[in-house]
């Protein structure tokens, strides 16, 4: 045992002289600076990696936005004034990625020149970038001279779809309006005196029949109604008497909560010989 003890010490011994030693602490520095080198150079490439991911990223949105001009162009003809402003959008960012690649594989060629290192492989990919970004800006000034010419007759047909839209919603606005006022009547209750006030009821001679919107009666007094959505008319009087012209069999004079109310069973019918309403309530 103690012979054994007598052999490790030694060994401990020219271990810790070892470590001392100036030959291996140059070269313990030179191992820890190879240690820095390679995780900057690993730092680096990931950065030169990261930009060419950047300008593939961009290509797509080129591409992408190239299928799309070419599916909306494909029949000028139906062009709506939302997918001229769509190509407008497309060749935006079309010109924005491009330029913004140019810049980036600049800037990568520079950073490489200026670190000295020689990559092979990555100076390939970078050429190829290069004539791909030649490729996409010949095509794109190719596209833009071939819209330039379709240029004017896609903003005609922009026009002529906004003239359509508007067209179409002043006639759809006409429509309703006639549709209104086909659909529209006009009704009134009151007693003898009142609407005798208003001409609408009149009466020649002591001996002659009352007439009803014979003279000029005053139509300002009728309460305008939409025949499709009135179906029901409270008079707010214990009596009730139609004075118009309507057919028997298309109302009813009915009672509720005490007072008088016309229902309309059925609007055409009731409205189709006159579109004026009179109620006497006496």
């Amino acid at each position: 045992m103690k012979k054994l003890i007598l052999f490790i010490a030694p060994l401990f011994l020219f271990a810790s002289c070892v470590k001392e030693s100036t030959e291996y602490k140059k070269l313990k520095a030179q191992n820890d600076s190879l240690v820095v080198q390679k995780k900057a150079k690993d730092a680096e490439i990931n950065t030169y990696f990261k930009t060419i991911n950047d300008i593939s990223e961009n290509f797509d949105k080129v591409t992408a936005s190239e299928q799309l001009i070419s599916a909306t162009t494909h029949k000028p003809e139906r062009l709506s004034s939302q997918a001229a402003q769509s190509i407008k959008d497309n060749i935006v960012i079309m010109t924005n990625a491009l330029q913004k690649n140019k810049e980036q594989i600049a800037l990568l060629q520079q950073k490489i020149k200026k670190s000295g290192a020689h990559y092979a492989e990555l100076q390939k990919t970078i050429d190829r970038l290069t004539a791909d970004l030649q490729e996409k800006a010949q095509a794109m000034d190719s596209l833009k001279a071939e819209l330039s010419v379709k240029d004017k007759r896609i903003f005609e047909l922009g026009q002529q779809v906004g003239d359509l839209d508007k067209d179409n919603k002043q006639k759809a606005e006409l429509i309703k309006q006639q549709a209104d006022e086909l659909n529209a009547a006009f009704y009134v209750f009151g007693t003898t005196k009142e609407l005798k006030n208003q001409k609408i009821l009149t009466k020649n001679g002591i001996f002659s029949q009352t007439k009803v919107l014979q003279a000029d009666f005053n139509k300002d007094y009728f309460v305008k109604i939409d025949i499709r959505t009135t179906t029901t008319i409270p008079v707010y009087s214990k009596k009730a008497k139609i004075k118009t012209s309507h057919p028997l069999t298309s109302y009813t004079i009915a009672t509720e909560n005490g007072n008088k109310v016309i229902q309309i069973k059925d609007p055409v019918q009731f409205w189709s010989v006159s579109k004026y309403l009179v109620i006497q309530t006496n």
